[in-house]
């Protein structure tokens, strides 16, 4: 089972509209279980977001990020270029 995370970090006058895309586009999604999260103190400049989905394996993973991942992306580099910043991070969980 893995923890699939995409932190979201958007500058302050624009963080509305990049979350109501998430909501919109993500966190509604059939597909997938997603937990929308927002940080709070980050310790970045800006609103952080968080994007946390559990998936049963890998290519799931591969599978989420061809569906959300990608377009956030592009919107992104569309749109809010050098306002908003992502990076993803892949997690398994362990056994005891």
């Amino acid at each position: 089972m893995f923890l699939y995370n995409v932190s979201v970090i958007a500058e302050e006058t624009i963080h509305q509209e990049v979350v109501s895309w998430i909501q919109d586009n993500i966190v509604q999604s059939q597909k997938f279980q997603v937990h929308f999260l927002e940080m709070l103190q980050s310790p970045h400049e800006g609103m952080t977001y968080c994007i946390q989905v559990i998936l049963p394996t890998e290519d799931h993973i591969a599978d989420f990020q061809q569906v959300h991942l990608i377009p956030l992306q592009q919107l992104i580099s569309d749109v809010y270029k050098d306002k908003v910043f992502l990076f993803d991070s892949t997690m398994k969980y362990l056994k005891k």
